[in-house]
């Protein structure tokens, strides 16, 4: 047995095994592996082996007993884990910012005098907090089985495979003065096989989470509290803040930050469910990174995203706590707007750049060698 035929039969026993639950794989590989070399020395070669199982995707319906799924084993891996990060981000993120907005917005030190009120505003703060919460995570639940219930449905199949090209062995073969059956009816073959994808080309799981995890908080921040960002004291039991942000124009803001944050988050969720360096994901990322970039000039340069007052309140802030300082109202909006935009830039061509260079040098070399 050469190299080629190791080859073609690591590829068929993967596209096989990738369609069983996990604790099925490792069984039926070796099971395969036996299988796959006896047929060989009884046919001659591994190829003929190969064509006689047929179809992988076929085949391991044997092993799966071609059951309707609502998530089957294809999906079922990718589809707990997107489903375990989304829910934590959320439950996270709601219950913190929920939690947090209703200490700021709903405390008052005349209505929590004894221990009785405490005891309600607390409860009422809980109560209010988990309701959203627990909301929040059943709508996202939904929202991720439903897209995994169209994939399963629809068999779409994320690999970046070998598409076959149309050729005249296509048409189907018919006697003279036979009627031609119209179906298209093409037998597979091992050039079908997709390559077993390389380790190199493995994308790191812990950047693409983290990715969900700053976008969903992230957003959700922007939505619910932006006036957190800026200053925040307390002042005789009242708590006071300095937005830096351009409250009254938020409306206008705000569709921009999330159509980034949504890019960014479509790319990581789809880096997640693939879990390799392929066309699919390098596309993916060279439009994210487009939408974040033409977003972000817009925020920074285009919109009045920084609060206008924001120099004098804070200087008259500085004044009142510590006295008089001569850095109080250097605020300068324009030179903030260029730094982060300039860093975001950078990050955002970092980021594009690495994906295609490792999608170019190992997701599609297994390609090449195919």
């Amino acid at each position: 047995m050469n190299d080629r035929d190791i080859e073609l039969m690591d590829q068929y026993i993967y596209q096989v095994i990738r369609r069983l639950p996990k604790d099925q794989r490792d069984d039926v590989s070796m099971e395969l592996r036996e299988l796959i070399g006896d047929m060989a020395e009884e046919k001659g070669s591994v190829r003929e082996a190969l064509i006689a199982l047929g179809d992988p995707a076929e085949f391991a319906k044997k092993y799966a007993g071609d059951s309707r799924y609502v998530i089957g084993p294809l999906y079922y891996d990718k589809y707990w884990k997107v489903l375990k990060i989304a829910l934590a981000c959320v439950v996270i993120a709601v219950f913190s910012i929920q939690f947090t907005q209703g200490i700021v917005e709903g405390y008052d030190p005349g209505r929590v005098a004894d221990l009785g009120s405490i005891i309600g505003f607390i409860t009422r703060l809980f109560s209010t907090t988990l309701a959203n919460t627990i909301s929040s995570a059943i709508g996202i639940f939904g929202t991720v089985t439903i897209v995994f219930m169209i994939m399963e449905y629809y068999k779409v199949d994320l690999d970046e495979g070998k598409s076959a090209e149309w050729s005249v062995d296509d048409l189907p073969k018919t006697e003279p003065g036979a009627k031609a059956n119209t179906r298209k009816s093409t037998a597979w073959t091992p050039d079908r096989l997709t390559p077993v994808p390389d380790k190199k080309a493995l994308l790191p799981r812990g950047d693409s989470i983290a990715d969900i995890i700053f976008s969903v908080v992230l957003g959700a921040l922007m939505i619910f509290v932006p006036h957190v960002f800026g200053v925040l004291w307390i002042e005789e039991d009242v708590i006071t803040n300095i937005s830096i942000f351009n409250l009254e124009k938020w409306d206008i803001i705000l569709p921009f930050i999330l159509i980034s944050l949504l890019a960014g988050l479509t790319d990581a969720i789809l880096r997640v469910i693939i879990g390799r360096y392929n066309l699919k994901v390098m596309i993916s990322n060279i439009t994210s990174g487009i939408i974040q970039i033409i977003c972000s000039v817009i925020i920074f340069k285009v919109l009045p995203i920084w609060n206008p007052d924001f120099s004098d309140q804070f200087g008259e802030f500085i004044s009142t706590e510590f006295g008089p300082h001569e850095y109080a109202t250097t605020f300068d909006a324009v030179w903030f707007s260029n730094i982060i935009l300039g860093i975001a830039i950078f990050a955002t061509l970092i980021e594009v750049g690495t994906t295609v260079y490792r999608t170019l040098r190992y997701g599609m070399s297994e390609k090449k060698r195919a």
